[in-house]
């Protein structure tokens, strides 16, 4: 009777034996692949970088967590703690987390309210989601210097904006995809036609005489199929992949041959995670405002969940970056990042 039991018992324990090891085989070879696109990190690879590592490290868990029940071996816990080491150690969010949990940026209460040190140059960028003013409106709360703008609003519009800022200084340029509005003289750089809908450059002129070197930028968008199973999706990734990264290279190239040894900004969407290999090009000389000093949640797409960070604003070693934060908007389908900066020179007088 025992030997008729067991044998009744046998092919449950080895289905669930199977299941078990299928899970972890599964687990182990998406780990090991993960960690090499991370690494490697190309135009061919980009469908998987293009997701941030703790989604990839959830789905390796989930296998991991399968395996667990059906084998019920305390040696997989090993396994467990390797993916959330990888979630951890690669995640943007883990980084700018350790700094502080929430945004530190303020919105002014009042008109009179600056609700920033007056040394303190503010830079906001948002992408006003399809030319949206009430989009573009929502920087003003926080008293930007300068405004950045993608799929920015009308011409008209943007003289509307100006209106409600209530100060003489302020100065636009750009009025098709990319604006800049900013406080001092702006003197318009002449981009490339090619780059008509993807770049707005400006000299910004301070009232103390100091000038800026800024670029506001919108790279292509990122396609939208994620059918992973097909060969033309990782192909159309690759190839939109290369098609930013080289906007960027002769965003930059011409970008320098306007800028000198001073100030310089230049930021915007540019539909790309802090990770990608995009960023390879740019040059040390520039600072991710977010990444080097950001709080909280820095991922600004999209709006309402915020899984990925595609928004960034950069600065060159003639200014420090001394906040930086991912701010919920109402009217955009992404979040407006808003960075403190401090001119070197003024910085050094303030200590003084």
């Amino acid at each position: 009777m025992n030997s008729k039991r067991l044998r009744k018992i046998n092919p449950t324990i080895k289905i669930a034996r199977t299941i078990g090891l299928l899970a972890l085989l599964i687990s182990t070879i998406l780990h090991s692949f993960i960690l090499f696109s991370f690494n490697y990190n190309s135009d061919q690879l980009s469908i998987v970088t293009v997701f941030p590592i703790w989604f990839w490290s959830a789905i390796g868990l989930g296998f991991i967590f399968v395996s667990i029940i059906f084998l019920k071996k305390k040696l997989l816990l090993f396994f467990f703690g390797a993916w959330i080491i990888t979630a951890l150690l690669g995640s943007d969010e883990f980084t700018s987390l350790k700094r502080g949990l929430k945004p530190t940026v303020k919105k002014s209460k009042t008109d009179t309210d600056l609700a920033k040190p007056s040394q303190v140059l503010r830079v906001a960028s948002i992408n006003c989601n399809g030319r949206k003013i009430e989009a573009a409106l929502e920087s003003i709360n926080y008293n930007p210097d300068i405004i950045f703008l993608q799929e920015s609003p009308s011409p008209a519009d943007l003289q509307i904006i100006k209106s409600k800022l209530l100060d003489p200084t302020v100065q636009i340029v750009g009025g098709w995809d990319c604006s800049i509005i900013a406080k001092g003289k702006l003197t318009k750089r002449n981009y490339s036609s090619l780059f008509y809908n993807h770049a707005t450059g400006a000299m910004l002129t301070l009232e103390d005489g100091s000038t800026i070197e800024l670029l506001c930028i919108h790279l292509e968008s990122a396609v939208t199929r994620w059918d992973l199973w097909n060969k033309k999706c990782w192909k159309e990734h690759q190839i939109r992949s290369q098609e930013r990264r080289d906007q960027l290279k002769q965003l930059l190239s011409e970008y320098e041959k306007f800028a000198s040894n001073g100030p310089k900004i230049f930021g915007g969407d540019f539909n790309s995670p802090q990770n990608s290999n995009l960023f390879k090009i740019v040059s040390n000389e520039y600072t991710n405002a977010f990444s080097s000093i950001g709080k909280g949640i820095g991922n600004t797409f999209t709006n309402y969940f915020p899984v990925i960070r595609i928004d960034h604003i950069y600065s060159n070693s003639a200014l420090q970056p001394i906040d930086a934060s991912s701010i919920r908007t109402v009217h955009s389908d992404h979040r407006m990042l808003i960075c403190d900066f401090i001119l070197k020179q003024k910085n050094e007088e303030i200590i003084r």
